[in-house]
């Protein structure tokens, strides 16, 4: 027995004490009945060993992965598809816009969070560099002017209308 066969023979063993951990807390073991099974095929014939491990690397390969990846967003959105039918059906368009707006506040938030960070991290890169600016460091600081006083406007005794004689 070499060490490929006694890797497999092992998960074969763990996922079938896994299995018989399910059956008895009353939960289905299908998965890893299945799982025990595989393992023991690939530890006892070398070509069943080699279909699943082709197998397995096709499906988290980047084609197959993004594969799964999309059907499941394409189920994940399916679920709304209902309860905006229902909705828009209703004819109770502001829940549905209130809905929209939620999710669409929801999102925003999250792509707003590496925004912030951005710009938090930015802000105290610039404050940084004007703490440290050589000329605000090197300038002094100027004489205050002496106050210039301006004599007061020359008073006639007539009032405010200099111009006019008023009889």
């Amino acid at each position: 027995m070499n060490r490929i066969v006694a890797v497999w023979l092992a998960l074969a063993g763990l996922t079938g004490w896994w299995s018989l951990m399910a059956v008895g807390a009353g939960e289905s073991a299908f998965l890893p009945g299945l799982l025990a099974v595989v393992a023991l095929g690939c530890a006892l014939d070398a070509g069943v060993r080699e279909r699943v491990m082709a197998g397995t690397l096709w499906a988290f390969s980047g084609s197959g992965l993004r594969l799964v990846v999309i059907v499941l967003g394409a189920a994940f959105l399916w679920q709304l598809v209902g309860v905006e039918l229902a909705l828009l059906m209703a004819g109770d368009v502001l829940a549905y816009i209130e809905v929209v707006t939620a999710v669409s506040l929801m999102a925003a938030r999250t792509r707003l969070a590496p925004v912030k960070a951005a710009l938090v991290v930015r802000m105290r890169q610039a404050v940084a560099i004007l703490r440290t600016w050589p000329a605000v460091l090197a300038r002094s600081a100027r004489a205050a002017r002496p106050v210039r006083r301006r004599p007061p406007p020359a008073d006639d005794g007539d009032g405010a209308l200099p111009d006019w004689a008023l009889a």
